[in-house]
């Protein structure tokens, strides 16, 4: 059988704890009460204040952000075909100024989606190689037929 002694560590043989482990406990206890009772001084409002600002914060313009999903997803496929596809046949193929995928991004950003894609229709109808210059299409001198957003508007906002 084993003695008392090997079992509990803290116990002198003759069941009362030792001084040294007592004192232990307590010096432990009292930092963590001391470390508790101070954590609120060390987070606080006074402590995390930085340096006065130097200048103010202005927020967007509200149509400045643009929240519509359809409109910013159509936008972006616009600037993707006119960065990545329309580069490949050559640069101002477009008989038409602006070109038909600015137009189509300006009808969009101006008049929605919705509007937007109908004026991209009636654009793309127009858009051949047989228009010739008269009343609705001043030429250009690099050739090309003026045919701007605001001609063609379907309803003014």
């Amino acid at each position: 059988m084993k003695e008392r002694g090997q079992i509990f560590h803290a116990c002198n043989g003759n069941g009362h704890g030792d001084a040294k482990a007592r004192l232990g406990f307590a010096n432990i206890s009292a930092t963590l009460i001391f470390l508790i009772l101070t954590v609120h001084v060390f987070g606080s409002d006074f402590m995390m204040k930085g340096p006065p600002a130097t200048e103010k914060w202005v927020a967007a313009e509200a149509d400045d952000i643009e929240t519509s999903s359809v409109r910013v997803s159509l936008l972006g496929l616009i600037r993707f075909y006119q960065s990545r596809i329309s580069q490949v046949g050559g640069p101002d193929r477009c008989g038409f100024r602006p070109s038909c995928s600015h137009y189509g991004y300006e009808a969009i950003k101006e008049q929605g989606p919705a509007l937007g894609i109908i004026m991209i229709g009636d654009r793309q109808t127009r858009c051949n190689i047989f228009k010739k210059p008269g009343p609705d299409y001043a030429l250009l001198p690099n050739g090309k037929l003026f045919d701007p957003l605001s001609n063609n508007l379907l309803f003014e906002k």
